[in-house]
This record gives structure tokens, C-alpha cells and sequence, in this order.
């Protein structure tokens, strides 16, 4: 968007002399690219990108006017292309500098682009500029706010001629356009890129409930569909000739960059946000639309084929739905969209072409009820705004969402021209600030005002870095105390005031993280640039306790953490992380605590082992999901082998998982019970740990699993499955419906384990039994004499004896235990 204006050198008294820096740009072989797009069916492609990096500041060349500051001045060359679009991949101006582009003849000029078009990407692409050769000259004041930034990125090269005649199509201003006036001006002819090819194609301004003039723009969806490509549009406004007869289409109005908000292949729609509101100046009107299916009874469109000055086709008959299947071919890429989903339209006046697609085809009452696909010279296909409004669930699919915001349940709206006068709004990074060192302050209004008043009470300030009270953004100093501070907008349309009382603190900063003063609690399995955000002052410098766990990189505010990787199996730890934020000669400090939570048992690799008995606690709270973690069938909540069905698309197959491993008892039984939380366990066979998680089914083998007791016990259970004796095995638990939270394992079997064995006289038994009882344990000599009996409470959380036989002699001893009514044998080897 570029205000009038001329460029620094077009006032020099005297020729320079010097010799600008110039980029040669690459051959552009027309001939191939021609016929590459037929053969590929790409006819909306007109140019080819070369990514260059030429810093203008750095390579341009520089000139020092006296007493205004300076321009750096850089030429790019072409040989064949019929017009240059520049990229730039940096683009962050100070007030007061300004960007121009011109021929040497001074015949063409572009621009000034200035910080009006600054924003958060801090990137620009500028319309095409006609012919072979562009002169950039950035212009920069002395003592700015800050050093400006712009640096080319890629510079486009078209082998097509975009800006062409009507030649026999029915231009906007003949005749048939008579009653389409307003509706005209909201579509524009947009073009983009991909890093590697331009492309043309056809949008419009689209109305919201709200009337607010948020600049939503809708096209196709197989024009543009991402957010990178989004970066790259280019949106020309009121390009047509003013009469049926001439041609004088100017494309000076243009607009740079959006976002993606909606889109959609299911009716071909996108909807994008465009980074700028268009200017009063280029009398913007946001078309109406018809979200109810009516039949209309006639369909026109307001196009620009091929990239030509806005046209119009008309379709004077009642409009039918498509009823079949429709295919498409896009390049080398094969879709279809599912019948009844577009408006079938045989124009009777006029055609459309490539670079019509995105288009809108508005009917009888002149309110959109589509956007062009695709189709040919006789039939053309539509995507139904009805179907986009709201037929798919994902917010980022559909219409309503953001033309609707507030869920008014509105079917039908009117265009409108949005001219009026401005909402005022402002802002500035900090309202506790540091003594004598300047503030920025932002002006946020909205509807674009031409004048600003900043009025500070009360007095003890001083306005910085060449900037006063009438500055779009000024910088403001100021002595201790507590100011006020009122902004006043306007245009032609009117004004609007707003007052923010006691909104400066000038003394000392107040330096804090977020969230402030307060412990953090995060799942190691999210701390993947995790990010800490500071506030308070304009620079940072932060202090992290635990950089043998945790690494992180800064970027202004935002501090973000990521657990290294091999720290995950050591579990749960605390960390000090510190920020102290600057601005002039203030410095404060703030600190967190942070608590970063894993179960070491997270991934199967580093599973627990578990023994005979009542095992825990253990907690799946921050537990994760490995890659390729698999699960059992999900076909019944209460069957010994499957898990519950998964409830809507909320719950997942996984969730919060931890593992467990342990040796088969040598009876070849085992029986698994859970208590705790609410959760669902599996039982896994394989050779080793890694195998469960490879992603093979033919790895491994799932034994056994169970998503509750019964319908009234929900937690999980496992009954006699048998095992290989002292072959290993892993145990899967996860919450049921993503419950967290602590649980123990009773791993149950009638067994007796001893280790070591053999021993010179110090054994350690294990007696595994069912449930906690009361065991009567007897140890044979091998000729069948007692050498030793007792009797021992056995629960179930502490059933782990040591025996002391070093009095006996050399020999094998056999040891029998009897525990609620089961009787288990157990061999022991005596050795010197």
C-alpha cells in the first residue's frame, strides 16, 4: 500500500555520477515454460522465482543527503521477462524512511512503501512492475527510531504479459455492467507464488455480520490454500478500464499479504485474512452473500481472465445444482468433488477463463453464492456457499465461523462500502517503564486515519528519536510519575478520542514471567519448545539451573525449553529458570520454579521391573505415547483380550502410557490386577523391548487385555494367562478416557522364587501367592528329615523373606510352602 510521494534521487540538482550495483537475473527459457504448463495443465502459471538475498543497505548503493539522511540505491535486469516482482524476504521501516521502485527513463514508479506496511511477518511482496529493469531506492532519516531492515528474498520474472487487453471480453464498464457498480469493487485480480512459480487468479472482499470491515478475502481453494503462499499475495484493486473502449486499466492500487483463516477442497473455497484494510481511497466494498441454497435465478461473475482488466459473464437462465461427480485435474494432481456440491452455469453472455478460477458468482440480488472451480467455455462449475458456510465441522473448513462470529444465525447479507471514520485504539509494549529511556507507542486504530494528536498529562516528557506529537508512532521519555495519555485520530470521515488514564509508570520496571511469580508444573513429554514469555522491559537475558537437562534458545521475549532427550528416563526433576529485562538504565529479575514431571517408565525401553506381589506406587500423570506404540483391538470394554471402544474423536487409542516387565513365574501362570485408577492393561510377548515399538505386528504378540473387571468394577484384570517360565514380558497401562493418576500392581501366582541358588547359605524367597495369607514353610533334608520350619504372614506388598542356612551342610535341601490351601516346592543348592 504506497502513499504519494517521489523518490529522494528525483530531486537531485545534479547527475550522479556513480554507478548503481546491478543483479543480472537468470534466463527465462519462455518457450519451455510455455509449453511445460500445457503440458502439465497449469494455464493460471505466468512467471518463474529466483530466490536471491541482497541486503539493500549492505550491497545498494549508499548517497548522504545533507541535513535528511540517506538512500541506498540497487538495479535488477532482466532480459526477457515482460515485468519484475520483488519479494522482499525482510522488510522493517522506521517512520519517516520510505521504499520506491522506478525505470531509469522515470517513466514508471512504484511506491513510497513505508512503515504503514510494516507487519508481524516483517516481509513484503510488491506488485509486479511492468518491464525488464526495476531501480530500489530506500530512503532512511537521519536519527531513526530504529535502523531500518530491507533485504530482497526471491525477485519473480513473468514470461507471460499479465497486464493485457480485454481484446472480445465484456470489460466491467461496458454496457452489461451497468447495474454491478458497487458489487465491482470487491474483486480484485491476486497474484502469488510458490518459491518457484508465479500465479494469477480472481477474489473478492466478503462481508461479515458484524459490519466491522475486517478485511476477509475469499478465492478457490486450488488457487491458494497455505499460509506461506498467502504471504506472497499480491491483490490488485479496481484494475479496469474506465471505459468499454479503452484501455487504461491502472494496477497502482494493490494490497500485499494475508493469512489463511478457512479453507476447504470439499466446495474449493479459501477464505484469507488480508494483512492491511484497503485504503478508503480504493473504495472497498465487501459483497453480500446468500448462505441458504436458493435456487437463483440468474448467476454473473466478476472476474479477470487470464489476469486481464475485470470482466463480467452472465448466466440469464435459473442456475441447477451439479448433480454428479465432478473430476478435476490440477497439474499431475487427480481430485473430484462429490455431487451436488456446485452451481452448473452456462454463461449467455461472456466466458471465464484461467485465472477467473476464486471468482464470485453472485445471483439475481447480487450476493455471492459461490466462487469459480473449473469448467471450460461452454459450462462452468461453482462450489456452493452454502455448502462452505458450514457443511464440515472444523472451524478452519468453513464460512460461519468467521463471517458469523457471534452465531447470529444470519442466512443472508448485504454488501457494503465500508468508508467511515476511524476506531481509535493504541498500545505500547510496556506501562512500567524506566526514567528518561523512550517508549514506542503503537497506534492499532482501525479504518485507516491520515492524522494523529498524542496530548500526555501531566508534563515531565520529552518526545525522542525525531518524532512529536503528531507521529503515526512516536517515542516518548519520561521523568518519574504517573501520565495519561490521550490519542485523537481522523480522516475525512471524521475522528474519534481515546483516553488511557494512569497508564504510564515511570520509575522502575516490573520484570515478570508468565505465569508471574508462581511455580510451573509441565509434563516433560510437552517441553518441546515449551515457552516461557517475559514482560516488562524491552530486552532479556536468561538463566537456566538444570542446561544438563534442559536445552533452550531465546528470541526477544520468549524463552523456549526442550528436555534433552536421554534425560527422559531419569524422571521427575526441578529447575531455577531466571530472566533479567532491561530497558535504558533499569534492570530487574524475575524467577520461576519449574517442576517438570516424567514417570521413568514412560517408554517401553526404560520399563520397570516388576516381582511376585503387590508393586507401587505408580503414577501415568504427564506419561506420553511412543511413535508406533501399539494397543490391543478396541472392540469391548470388559473382554480378557480387547479395550473399550473409543468414545467420539476426543478420546485416542492412547494416551498417558507407562510400562512395566518382569520374569514369568515357573508354574507358567501369571494373573495381573490394578488397582487405582480407572485404566486398561495389556500384556506383551516379544524378544526384546524395542520390537513392541518397531512398528512390525509380526514382532511381537499381544497375550492378553482388559478394559475393566466388570460393568460395575471398572478397573483393569487379568486371570491365569499362561507364560513361558522365566521368559520376560511387558505390561502396558494407560488411563481409560485420558484418567491420570497413581495405581499399584498385584502380579499374582502360586510360586516360589529363589535366589541365589545355589547359595553358601544366605537365600533370598520370594512366596507368591493368590492373595495375603498365612504360609507354613518346611525345609527337607534330601532323605525327607525337617531341617527347619516356621510360620510367616505373607501380604501381598511384603513377601520377600531371607533365609539363613549356613549351619547346614553341603547338599540340596528342598523347601515346601503351604499358603491358603496351596501347596508350592521349591529346590535349594547348599554350597561351601
Amino acid at each position: 500500500m504506497s502513499v504519494p510521494g517521489k523518490p529522494e534521487s528525483y530531486l537531485f540538482k545534479t547527475k550522479n555520477e556513480a554507478i548503481i550495483p546491478l543483479k543480472k537475473l537468470n534466463h527465462i527459457d519462455t518457450a519451455f515454460l510455455l509449453a511445460d504448463e500445457v503440458e502439465k495443465g497449469i494455464p493460471n502459471r505466468y512467471g518463474i522465482v529466483q530466490q536471491i538475498v541482497i541486503d539493500i543497505k549492505k550491497e545498494g548503493l549508499q548517497t548522504n543527503l545533507e541535513g535528511k539522511g540517506s538512500i541506498w540505491q540497487f538495479k535488477l535486469q532482466s532480459a526477457e521477462a515482460y515485468s519484475l516482482g520483488i519479494d522482499f524476504s525482510t522488510f522493517h521501516l522506521p517512520d519517516g524512511a520510505s521504499v520506491f521502485i522506478f525505470n531509469e527513463a522515470h517513466t514508471q514508479l512504484a511506491g513510497g512503501f513505508t512503515s504503514l506496511d510494516n507487519n508481524a511477518l516483517n516481509k513484503l511482496t510488491l506488485a509486479d512492475f511492468r518491464g525488464q529493469h526495476a531501480i530500489i531506492e530506500y530512503f532512511e532519516p537521519f536519527n531513526p527510531s530504529f535502523p531500518g531492515e530491507l533485504i530482497i528474498g526471491a525477485v519473480s520474472q513473468s514470461y507471460k504479459n499479465i497486464f493485457q487487453t480485454n481484446q472480445n471480453r465484456i470489460g466491467i464498464n461496458c454496457p452489461e455492467g451497468a447495474n454491478w457498480q458497487d458489487a465491482k469493487h470487491s474483486v480484485c485480480l491476486m497474484t502469488f507464488h510458490d518459491f518457484q512459480y508465479d500465479y494469477l487468479c480472481s477474489g473478492f472482499l466478503v462481508n461479515n455480520v458484524r459490519l466491522d470491515g475486517t478485511p476477509y478475502f475469499q478465492t478457490a481453494n486450488h488457487c491458494l490454500s497455505t499460509n506461506s503462499m498467502a504471504a506472497t499475495l499480491v491483490t490488485y484493486f479496481n484494475y479496469e478500464n474506465s471505459t468499454c473502449s479503452s484501455q487504461d486499466a491502472d494496477t497502482i492500487q494493490s494490497l500485499s499479504g494475508a493469512t489463511v483463516v478457512a479453507t476447504s477442497d470439499y466446495t474449493d473455497f479459501t477464505l484469507l485474512l488480508l494483512n492491511q484494510y484497503p485504503p478508503q481511497s480504493y473504495l472497498p466494498f465487501y459483497a453480500g452473500w446468500d448462505a441458504s441454497d436458493k435456487k437463483p435465478l440468474s448467476g454473473t461473475c466478476i472476474h479477470h481472465p487470464s489476469g486481464a482488466p475485470k470482466c463480467i459473464a452472465i448466466d440469464s437462465l435459473p442456475l441447477t445444482t451439479y448433480a454428479y461427480v465432478i473430476s478435476w485435474q490440477d497439474g499431475n494432481l487427480f481430485t473430484s468433488s462429490a455431487a451436488n456440491t456446485h452451481w452448473d452455469v452456462f454463461f449467455t453472455d461472456g466466458i471465464v477463463e484461467s485465472g477467473s478460477s476464486g471468482s464470485p458468482l453472485f445471483n439475481e440480488n447480487q450476493l455471492v453464492i459461490g466462487q469459480l472451480h473449473g469448467g471450460d467455455s461452454v459450462e462452468n462449475y461453482y462450489g456452493k456457499f452454502s455448502l462452505s458456510w458450514n457443511q464440515i465441522s472444523q472451524a478452519s473448513k468453513r464460512l460461519n465461523v468467521w463471517l458469523d462470529p457471534d452465531n447470529t444465525g444470519t442466512i443472508t447479507l448485504e454488501g457494503t462500502y465500508m468508508m467511515k471514520k476511524p476506531k481509535v485504539m493504541f498500545s505500547t509494549g510496556l506501562t512500567q517503564v524506566c526514567h528518561g529511556a523512550p517508549v514506542i507507542f503503537s497506534d492499532k486504530s482501525k479504518y485507516l486515519p491520515d492524522q494523529w494528536n498524542w496530548i500526555i498529562t501531566p508534563s515531565g516528557y520529552a518526545f525522542a528519536n525525531g518524532t512529536n506529537s503528531n507521529s503515526r508512532n512516536p517515542a516518548i521519555a519520561f521523568n518519574d510519575g504517573v501520565y495519561t495519555i490521550t490519542l485523537i485520530v481522523s480522516n475525512a470521515y471524521g475522528s474519534d478520542t481515546l483516553t488511557k488514564v494512569n497508564y504510564i509508570q515511570s520509575g522502575n520496571l516490573q520484570v515478570s514471567f508468565t505465569p508471574p511469580n508462581a511455580d510451573s508444573i509441565v509434563c516433560g513429554c510437552n517441553l518441546n519448545n515449551y515457552p516461557l514469555v517475559a514482560s516488562g522491559a524491552t530486552s532479556y537475558v536468561y538463566t537456566i539451573q538444570r542446561t544438563d537437562k534442559i536445552g533452550y534458545v531465546t528470541k526477544l521475549d520468549s524463552l523456549f525449553l526442550s528436555l534433552i532427550a536421554a534425560e527422559k528416563k531419569n524422571g521427575s526433576f526441578n529447575s531455577w529458570v531466571k530472566v533479567t529485562g532491561t530497558q535504558g538504565s533499569c534492570s530487574v529479575s524475575d524467577s520461576l520454579l519449574l517442576k517438570v514431571i516424567m514417570p521413568p517408565n514412560d517408554d517401553v525401553e526404560n520399563s520397570v521391573q516388576l516381582w511376585p506381589g503387590r508393586s507401587g506406587v505408580y503414577s501415568n500423570f504427564c506419561a506420553s505415547v511412543q511413535q508406533n506404540e501399539p494397543h490391543p483391538p478396541t472392540s469391548s470394554c470388559i473382554a480378557a483380550n480387547s479395550w473399550c471402544p473409543i468414545a467420539g474423536t476426543i478420546d485416542k487409542a492412547l494416551n498417558n502410557t507407562i510400562w512395566f516387565n518382569f520374569m514369568a513365574p515357573p508354574n507358567g501362570l501369571i494373573s495381573i490386577v490394578t488397582h487405582g485408577i480407572t485404566d486398561r492393561i495389556a500384556l506383551y510377548d516379544a524378544d526384546q523391548s524395542s520390537n513392541i515399538v518397531s512398528g512390525d505386528p509380526t514382532l511381537y504378540k499381544i497375550l492378553a487385555a482388559n478394559d475393566g473387571r466388570s460393568h460395575n468394577d471398572s478397573m483393569a484384570r487379568l486371570d491365569n494367562i499362561s507364560v513361558v517360565p522365566y521368559k520376560q514380558y511387558w505390561l502396558q497401562i494407560d488411563g481409560t478416557n485420558k484418567v491420570t493418576g497413581n495405581c499399584t500392581i498385584d502380579l499374582l501366582s502360586n510360586s516360589i522364587e529363589v535366589f541365589p541358588n545355589p547359595s553358601s547359605g544366605q537365600f533370598n524367597i520370594i512366596i507368591s501367592g493368590m492373595a495375603s495369607g498365612t504360609a507354613d514353610v518346611t525345609i527337607l533334608s534330601p532323605i525327607g528329615s525337617t531341617v527347619y520350619s516356621d510360620r510367616f504372614n505373607v501380604p501381598l506388598d511384603s513377601n520377600h523373606f531371607n533365609f539363613d542356612l549356613s549351619h547346614l551342610a553341603q547338599g540340596i535341601y528342598y523347601m515346601r510352602v503351604k499358603i491358603n490351601g496351596t501347596v508350592m516346592t521349591a529346590k535349594l543348592m547348599k554350597i561351601n
